[in-house]
């Protein structure tokens, strides 16, 4: 073994044991991590490893680690907050205005999933944010996924869920495409709905949406695409698709009367506005 695989084996065993001391409540956390802020190369190839989005596009303005000794155990990114309204429907403020940013990702090594180390981050980022002029922060929780119980935590305010609205994937691969879709072949399939939490840095900046009650561990909503059969129906020209939330893609199968019997009516979903 060289001298160099000897230093990082060393390295890995002696992050390996601060997690563990720190996991079996031996160590604190201001004992255990440094945070800073890191180059968005780094926190994106970090992210495309652990983040459940994988690789998923994003663009980040600031990000800043977690570290024990000089190794990358967590990171957290932030944005400009997207959507045309976002800005408009809950502060009144014009789209290019750049005191709100949003949580674009939050992100830990496995080992320390479920531990404080992600209050830890997300709290004390928080609080370098405002050394950035930025005056609040807003992120949204997939309810399919969780109800941002992290969000709670470090006292973010919450304003309830998103407003439920449908997707329409054309045949061709296309996502919501302008325009009518009367005459496009594809199918209408639910969007999960967003938890909407925001956290203010300054005081003199109002919210315009209504605090409500934080919803509790375990509220999962489910959405019903195709049954996990990978297949949905466009009713109105009668032709079985991929699932394109399922499979990622949308791919035409069939159309006529005896694929259709192939499949049982609980096996399958009318996918249509």
């Amino acid at each position: 073994m060289s001298e160099g695989q000897i230093e990082l084996s060393f390295w890995v065993t002696n992050v390996d044991a601060k997690i563990e001391a720190f996991k079996n409540r031996e160590a604190k956390a201001k004992n255990t991590f440094t945070l800073s802020e890191i180059d968005k190369a780094v926190a994106y190839k970090f992210i495309a490893q652990y983040h459940y989005l994988k690789d998923a596009k994003f663009f980040a303005k600031f990000c800043y680690g977690l570290f024990i000794d000089n190794v990358l155990v967590g990171c957290a990114t932030y944005s400009n907050p997207q959507g045309i309204v976002a800005m408009k429907s809950w502060f009144g403020l014009e789209n290019d205005n750049q005191d709100v940013l949003e949580l674009s990702r939050l992100c830990m090594l496995p080992k320390l999933n479920g531990t404080n180390a992600t209050s830890y981050l997300l709290g004390n980022s928080l609080r370098l944010l405002k050394s950035k002029q930025v005056k609040a922060v807003i992120t949204l929780a997939d309810d399919s996924r969780h109800v941002g119980s992290i969000y709670q935590v470090c006292n973010f305010k919450y304003y309830g869920l998103t407003d439920k609205k449908t997707d329409f994937y054309t045949a061709d691969g296309r996502t919501n495409p302008r325009g009518q879709t009367k005459d496009i072949k594809g199918v209408w399939l639910p969007r999960t709905q967003k938890h909407r939490y925001c956290y203010t840095l300054d005081e003199s900046l109002i919210c315009l949406l209504k605090e409500q009650p934080k919803p509790n561990v375990g509220m999962i909503n489910n959405y019903e695409c195709c049954n996990q059969t990978n297949k949905v129906f466009d009713k109105r020209f009668k032709e079985w698709y991929s699932c394109p939330k399922c499979t990622n893609s949308i791919s035409l199968l069939g159309g006529d009367e005896n694929f259709l019997n192939s499949f049982s009516h609980e096996s399958s979903i009318e996918a249509q506005k």
